[in-house]
């Protein structure tokens, strides 16, 4: 119960035994006192005690609005100029005539705590004073973006061996293109902005560990107009359990088993060699297929496993495992019923097309060296060879339609294959049929690109120990990192170990801040297990900084405050003292009246 009611309750009693009190004394006086005088006494006690309770708590009441204009970092003279109300500059705002310094925005609210709107000038506000910001509304009218590099969004887990994207934004520079930097300096991959400055550049991660490749923005002219580091953690693949059927010998088969292979794969085959012979044992019961992650089969194979193997396949696709069929031939009605599904009609495969692969944006010595090696000394990098035309490759004329069918590779109307949910698994469809022909001309690169995301969609999905932490972390931010293990720390490059705690408001969420104090790479440990992530320095990429504060300030201000009516008509506690001297000449005028002869009759001769 709150002190206030536990006041009102106090007094509320205190009434009632003033009310017996008096009762009691009017009866005693055997009618002398004249009924008006017991009425006023009765009246004066709960305007007494109401006088009293509101000098104790006075009510609140509506106070003028204040404005502030808080000066952020780059705000300048014209915004004093421009300033409405009280004008107040935060530590990142520079020497400004006319404004007072406060350590953060809280402390200017709790200085004006009738202030109801905000007016933010300059970059916008930091990390330290979003908090309190969400309790006000804000006003912020951003300048232009700055020129350069002002948003980039990596890939929230880069494996080794693997493809990623870069994406991001350009402001400020027209007619211009960027370029994606390998660690070595080595130009991947290159694309011309969008009208809206916009690109997404793809890369692949060679080795694992911390990487730190670049992005280059050239302008119209092919100067250097901006700059910035791509910090990536890539992650040594978890080697998948791959069961390989195959109806017949093939180079396709041969070609993938090898890739499957070299890619650390646990790969168990069976390739049927006809009259009953097959090369290899695969024992498609329930406890193996639990155990894989990924089944690839091609179009005979599939057929022969009949309806009962079929659909004890399927049930282990429910259960998370990846299939995918390879559908290098016509199939049966029956072995097409169990892929397809609602949504998923699959049609055609009576004949054959070609397939051209999608052209590279960029094809030359320094981008193909970047993808694929120096070569060794048995095989060293051919450049000839490398920049030969690849021949196109060849599909089967299947077509998939539907809105659960999803492309696996591929666009247009006939890309390489799709894939569908199936319970807690996927089941794919693929098309190609001579994709080995790409590691003969060496590009195993282009092999690669083809197969690695098609099995990485579909493998089966593990668990991870580890959370995955936001890029952009920078010096002096709080890094919010949720699914946070009991026992997890976080290493520094200086080898300090912080121990994050969890917020209990997170519930179920469970995310933890991190306050990095230094640059670098820090690793986040739980047992044996590692996972790395870069924490750049506070100035590091000045305009991804500023275009960072600029965006969050904005979303403040579009956030609709929680409390609406009482920004519009903030109250405080008004003052005791008119309060107290009611209450005063109150209790004055009750003591008078109980001791003065006002209202008391004569009494009279006594027997």
């Amino acid at each position: 119960m709150s002190p206030e009611r536990i006041v009102a309750l106090l007094l509320a009693t205190a009434v009632v035994l003033a009310w017996a009190r008096l009762w009691r004394a009017y009866r005693a006086e055997a009618g002398r006192a004249r009924g008006w005088r017991l009425a006023s006494l009765l009246a004066l006690q709960p305007l007494l005690t109401g006088a009293l309770y509101l000098a104790l708590f006075p009510p609140a009441r509506v106070v003028g609005a204040d404005t502030l204009t808080v000066l952020t970092e780059r705000a300048t003279a014209a915004d004093v100029a421009d300033a409405r109300g009280i004008v107040l500059a935060l530590p990142e705002a520079g020497d400004v005539a006319g404004a007072v310094r406060v350590p953060d925005l809280a402390t200017a609210l709790r200085a004006h705590p009738g202030a109801a709107r905000v007016q933010v000038s300059g970059a916008g506000l930091a990390a330290r004073d979003r908090d309190a910001a969400a309790s006000v509304s804000i006003d912020f009218a951003p300048a232009a973006p700055p020129a350069g590099i002002v948003r980039v969004w990596l890939p929230a887990r880069a494996t080794r061996g693997a493809a990623f994207i870069v994406a991001g934004e350009v402001a400020g520079v027209d007619d211009g293109r960027v370029e994606l930097l390998d660690p070595a300096g080595r130009r991947v991959d290159a694309v011309a902005l969008a009208s809206d400055g916009r690109f997404a550049l793809h890369g692949i991660a060679m080795e694992a560990g911390p990487a730190m490749f670049g992005l280059r923005v050239l302008d119209g002219e092919g100067a250097a107009a901006a700059q910035a580091e791509v910090p990536l953690w890539i992650e040594a693949p978890v080697s998948p359990r791959v069961l390989l059927l195959a109806g017949a010998p093939g180079p396709e088969t041969r070609a993938l088993r090898r890739w499957l292979d070299d890619a650390g794969a646990q790969v168990q085959a069976r390739i049927a060699l006809g009259g009953g012979l097959q090369l290899g044992s695969v024992a498609l019961d329930d406890a193996s297929l639990a155990q894989a992650d990924v089944l690839v089969v091609d179009a005979r194979a599939w057929s022969g496993l009949g309806e009962s193997g079929r659909a004890r396949v399927l049930a282990a696709v429910r259960g998370g495992l990846g299939l995918l069929l390879r559908a290098d031939a016509a199939l049966p009605v029956a072995a097409m019923r169990a892929l397809a599904g609602p949504e998923f009609g699959i049609a055609g495969g009576a004949g054959t097309a070609s397939w051209p692969l999608p052209a590279a944006r960029i094809d030359d010595e320094q981008a193909l060296r970047a993808r694929l090696g120096n070569g060794t000394r048995d095989a060293p990098f051919d450049l000839e060879q490398a920049q030969a035309p690849i021949p196109p490759l060849t599909r089967r004329n299947w077509q998939v339609r539907g809105a659960r069918a999803i492309v696996l590779s591929g666009a247009g109307e006939a890309p390489a294959g799709w894939w569908r949910a199936e319970g807690r698994g996927r089941v794919g469809l693929w098309t190609l049929l001579d994709s080995y022909v790409l590691p003969l001309h060496g590009r195993a690169d282009l092999f690669d690109g083809l197969w690695g995301p098609a099995l990485g969609t579909l493998v089966r999905a593990r668990g991870d120990a580890l959370p995955t932490v936001p890029a952009g972390a920078r010096v002096g931010e709080r890094l919010v990192v949720c699914d946070w293990p009991q026992e997890a720390v976080v290493e520094a490059p200086d080898g300090t170990v912080l121990q994050p705690l969890v917020d209990p408001a997170s519930g179920t969420r469970r995310c933890a801040g991190i306050w990095p104090r230094a640059s670098g790479w820090h690793r986040l440990r739980l047992g044996d297990a590692a996972r790395g992530f870069h924490v750049a320095s506070a100035d590091a990429d000045e305009a991804l900084r500023l275009a960072a504060l600029r965006e969050a300030t904005l979303a403040l201000a579009q956030a609709t405050p929680p409390a609406a009516a009482g920004l519009a008509a903030p109250r405080r506690p008004g003052p005791a003292w008119p309060w107290f001297l009611a209450w005063l000449g109150l209790a004055t005028l009750a003591w008078w009246l109980e001791r003065a002869r006002l209202g008391r009759r004569s009494a009279g001769p006594t027997a």
